[in-house]
């Protein structure tokens, strides 16, 4: 039986992330979209880009051999339906479009650079089916170069804006007070504007937070005792008695941090967690594409 599948590779400023999955039809004309491939690298671009405005020729080394590996494993599974695409860090870079033509060339890759809009817009596509009707939400997926913080409605994303406020310009001491000042301000003026507003969090912090806490509905005091467990000890402990990640031990505590800001400042009384990100919206419009908007039944 032939199974088509689909395919997105987000490149953020701290990993890049591959999934890969099937489409299998179901009863009722519905379609289940099932992972086969999950596979995450820890490329870290916003090192480079965030201290000293580019790419240099060791993490251009870097992320062409994980577009190698990905190439591969799309190949090995025989998946042509793909896009890639690629946010805060690259698009920040001097030189973006000198390594992006250089990997398309080695390794046949095309990476789009999408904007804040866009990459809300994907998040809205693969987040839809958890919205209520009639009810509003505050999308909130913080990576390493910025937090997307966007405005949801079942039927339209409303508004979107990517703040320069992600864990990796913390770590680089590179998020200056403005940006935190706008966001906290976006973040009151929403609360206020849609009185029962809800928070749902995307992407890779919020889902690891949401697994070590063992939740899908996040409160405050959920992850203020992760916090104060995990910012009590250093960062081989956090490795070693959380079975963190090198570069994920780093940056969580800092997410913590802003998650539980911004939940405060919007009145929510937790973060919803779908366990979703970019990739996964990469990979439901490929899906709308091929099959159309009336069609989005899962």
């Amino acid at each position: 039986m032939f199974i088509k599948k689909y395919a997105g590779i987000d490149i953020g400023s701290n990993a890049a992330r591959l999934i890969i999955k099937d489409l299998h039809p179901a009863e009722n004309n519905k379609y289940i979209l099932k992972k086969r491939v999950y596979i995450r690298l820890p490329l870290r671009i916003g090192n480079d880009v965030f201290s000293g405005g580019y790419i240099g020729e060791e993490k251009l080394f870097e992320f062409i051999k994980a577009m190698d590996i990905f190439k591969d494993i799309l190949n090995y599974y025989n998946v042509t339906e793909f896009k890639a695409c690629t946010t805060s860090a690259v698009r920040g870079a001097s030189n973006q479009k000198d390594v992006l033509k250089k990997i398309k060339l080695i390794t046949g890759i095309n990476i789009d650079v999408i904007d804040g809009h866009e990459e809300a817009n994907l998040l809205y596509l693969t987040n839809r089916e958890n919205l209520k009707k009639k009810k509003f939400y505050i999308s909130a997926d913080l990576g390493g170069g910025s937090l997307q913080l966007a405005l949801f409605q079942y039927k339209k994303l409303i508004w979107a804006n990517a703040f320069k406020t992600g864990t990796l310009r913390f770590l680089t001491k590179t998020v200056k007070q403005s940006e935190i000042d706008a966001l906290e301000n976006k973040v009151v003026e929403l609360r206020f504007k849609y009185p029962g507003i809800e928070m749902m969090g995307s992407g890779g912090n919020i889902n690891k937070i949401s697994k070590m806490i063992g939740k899908k509905n996040v409160t405050f005091n959920d992850m203020k005792k992760l916090y104060d467990q995990l910012n009590e000890i250093s960062y081989i402990d956090r490795i070693m008695k959380f079975s963190l990640k090198e570069d994920r031990a780093d940056v969580i505590v800092i997410a913590l941090r802003l998650y539980m800001r911004i939940l405060k400042l919007s009145g929510c009384e937790y973060v919803i967690v779908p366990k979703t990100g970019l990739a996964d919206g990469i990979i439901r419009s490929l899906f709308l594409k091929d099959y159309g908007l009336k069609k989005l039944k899962f």
